[in-house]
């Protein structure tokens, strides 16, 4: 499924809203959560999804050292 920045700003209302949502409705697909920690894993991986489909994900580097023994 493609997210989109609305999807983003559901979910982000319905975490703050801190009711405890357990069911969010993304266009004709329902998603149930169990603890606010898996709503925040949806969203982590729904902004890494739009910004890597909208070409703004940034990329890192891992520098790896030894002593060189």
């Amino acid at each position: 499924m493609a997210w989109t920045q609305a999807d983003i700003d559901a979910l982000k209302q319905a975490i703050a809203d801190g009711r405890g949502a357990r069911s969010i409705a993304f266009g004709d697909q329902s998603v149930s959560f169990n603890s606010p920690s898996d709503m925040l894993a949806l969203l982590a991986v729904m902004q890494q999804d739009v910004q890597i489909a909208a070409g703004t994900r940034q990329g890192y580097r891992v520098a790896a050292t030894s002593k060189g023994v």
